[in-house]
């Protein structure tokens, strides 16, 4: 049976910011936190900076930017324009994917 991820909270980043400049250990801050250490570990490889440490509200809102799940077509501005203008060439739908593909 697997397990269902879920993304780390603000508190949670913000206990992970809080343990870290502490020294805490990563396998601290995971038993802590309740969460795995290779979690901890890339949260704080993807959001550290090297001046600035690890600021939860940053690292907060980068994990929502790479979350981002919004159309492919609201995202790629050439993909967009390929397809209106496919479309409004009378082609069909499943014309314009399968050609696209």
């Amino acid at each position: 049976m697997g397990t269902h991820y879920q993304q780390l909270s603000i508190s949670e980043r913000c206990e992970i910011a809080r343990l870290s400049d502490a020294k805490y250990s990563v396998r601290q801050i995971a038993a802590a936190l309740d969460r795995a250490p290779s979690t901890i570990s890339r949260e704080l490889d993807r959001n550290a900076s090297a001046t600035a440490g690890y600021q939860p509200e940053y690292a907060h809102q980068q994990a929502q930017a790479r979350c981002w799940r919004g159309a492919r077509l609201e995202r790629d501005a050439a993909l967009r324009e390929t397809v209106l203008s496919a479309l409004g060439a009378g082609w069909s739908p499943a014309q314009v994917s399968g050609r696209l593909a």
